[in-house]
């Protein structure tokens, strides 16, 4: 009985060592501070905020199945540093296929390829002056209960297609994915070196039940020398009434060594609404190292929220349909690992 517990012990740690090299976990993450003082015109408030922004710990791993053919995976979570505490599984979680020849496919909750693109060419984005404050449209979320296709690059064109089968939270309480509440996004991108350009389009019943039929994003971005210069455009067309919006920015960036001086302008337009949100911001980021960086931004809006397309932990100026100006100026810091 001895020897046989003892042959069991060396045999388990024998092949611990293999087991773990076996399982090829990674543990990643960005943590994200910034302390912020804000003018609310609209109700007379000034105060000295602090906010944890967009900050996330994930854990993600492969398995080479052979032939090109892998097996991939990720739990990613949000975390608000400044509050102690977060959401289990909250971001970008999925299971799924990669083949060099054929492309991905992953199901759980992943970001939509409408907002992808976006992501691609924000230069605040996850600050508190995100390009989401103005350009956010229905689609540009993360799709729950999803598949998720992309492909391969061919010499710089890739497709990205998803379907969420219901994109309503209420779906996830183990009831059943029963409600007619799907919707699908797709979306085409080119980069060839220092050029970027997406267009995405996002339809379906999910879409139609906070009255919008069908949505369009068309993203670009192009460097030159130490310059890059980026556009976004936005078409949300209602299901019924007149209540189509569109929206538009543009932005640049000039690189100094670690230095980084930025600036965008946003505007959005709402058939028929006299609370039309509007951003200017200009910004400097010093980079430490490759993983660590310190800024600085002004941001001054109308009809916004500061933070509310960051998925921070706080919301500065919520008022929407007043005329008021809301402005901020915030000091950050970004750590990645």
């Amino acid at each position: 009985m001895k020897k046989s517990l003892i042959a069991l012990a060396v045999a388990g740690v024998v092949s611990a060592p293999a087991f773990a090299a076996t399982s090829n976990v990674d543990v990643y993450g960005k943590l994200h501070v910034s302390a912020s003082l804000f003018d609310d015109q609209t109700d007379g408030t000034e105060d000295l905020q602090f906010s944890s922004n967009a900050s996330r710990i994930g854990f993600k791993g492969s398995e080479d199945l052979g032939g090109g053919l892998a097996a991939i995976w990720q739990i990613e979570t949000g975390i608000n540093m400044d509050e102690a505490n977060g959401s289990w599984a909250s971001r970008n979680v999925f299971l799924g296929l990669k083949s060099d020849a054929m492309g991905t496919v992953m199901i759980g909750n992943y970001d939509t390829p409408l907002k992808l693109i976006g992501r691609n060419i924000d230069l605040f984005g996850d600050t508190m002056a995100d390009s989401r404050n103005v350009t956010e449209v229905a689609s540009d979320t993360r799709g729950r209960n999803s598949v998720t296709y992309m492909s391969p690059s061919f010499s710089g064109l890739a497709f990205a297609a998803q379907y969420s089968n219901a994109m309503d939270a209420d779906a996830t309480t183990g009831a059943g994915d029963k409600n007619d509440n799907s919707a699908w996004s797709l979306n085409g991108t080119y980069t060839n070196g220092p050029l970027f350009v997406g267009l995405a389009y996002s339809d379906g019943d999910a879409l139609e039940a906070v009255n919008v039929d069908r949505e369009w994003r068309l993203a670009a971005g192009y460097s030159f020398g130490n310059f890059k210069v980026v556009g976004q455009y936005d078409k949300s067309d209602a299901e019924t009434g007149s209540s189509d919006f569109d929206s538009w920015l543009l932005g640049a960036a000039y690189t100094m060594g670690n230095v980084v001086l930025k600036a965008n302008y946003m505007d959005g337009d709402e058939d028929g609404a006299s609370d039309d949100p509007k951003q200017w911001t200009i910004g400097a980021d010093y980079n430490l190292s490759k993983r660590t960086t310190l800024y600085a931004l002004y941001a001054d809006g109308e009809h916004i929220a500061f933070g509310g397309g960051a998925g921070g932990s706080d919301r500065i100026g919520s008022c929407t349909t007043c005329g008021g100006d809301v402005s901020i100026f915030s000091l950050g810091m970004v750590h990645t690992f």
